[in-house]
């Protein structure tokens, strides 16, 4: 009896801690301090200077690789880190640095609506179709589990399951016991 209940013990550690993984964290989990920096700039382009030195540093080293391309956020945290660092030397420094979302050097530059055509234009003709709208999309949250994993992990408790199961059947079989 010893062995099926080791087994039995194996499969629910198992199923257990797959389901540990498939589950999301808890709505309480704390935010990586790198995350509120990144989350001040996008609110306006603007960084505050009063997170801990090591919150700038932590998100130099994982800004995306889009922002660092196309936006100036690298910089704004730059400039952030040295007016925290030159403020925890006593100096008096900016409540918030960083160029906020106006386009730098842009002067002024308009811009057309760029609409997608249907089918392609007639060159003989030189006729355009009319533009045709695109569906917003909807993202979905990046912290959220995908449904194919929640799927695969509560198949493999139920194969777990199974097993237990058809182990235990053997094992009652083997000690005498009656077949149904």
């Amino acid at each position: 009896m010893a062995p099926v209940k080791r087994t039995l013990l194996l499969f629910t550690l198992l199923a257990l801690t797959s389901l540990a993984v498939v589950l999301p964290a808890p709505a309480g989990a704390a935010v990586a301090c790198r995350n509120k920096v990144f989350n001040d700039w996008y609110a306006d382009g603007k960084i505050a200077s009063t997170y801990p030195i090591a919150c700038y540093r932590d998100a130099l080293k994982h800004i995306p690789v889009d922002a660092k391309i196309y936006s100036s956020l690298s910089d704004d945290i730059r400039s952030a880190l040295r007016a925290a660092i030159r403020r925890s030397h006593g100096f008096t420094v900016p409540r918030q640095v960083g160029h906020g979302f106006s386009a730098l050097g842009a002067g002024n530059v308009k811009g057309a609506v760029a609409t997608i055509p249907s089918e392609p234009h007639d060159p003989n003709t030189g006729t355009v179709p009319a533009p045709v709208a695109v569906a917003p999309t909807t993202a979905d949250s990046s912290s959220s589990v995908p449904l194919p994993i929640i799927i695969l992990g509560a198949i493999a408790i139920a194969l777990a399951a199974a097993g237990a199961i058809g182990v235990g059947v053997r094992h009652w079989r083997g000690r005498g016991g009656t077949t149904v």
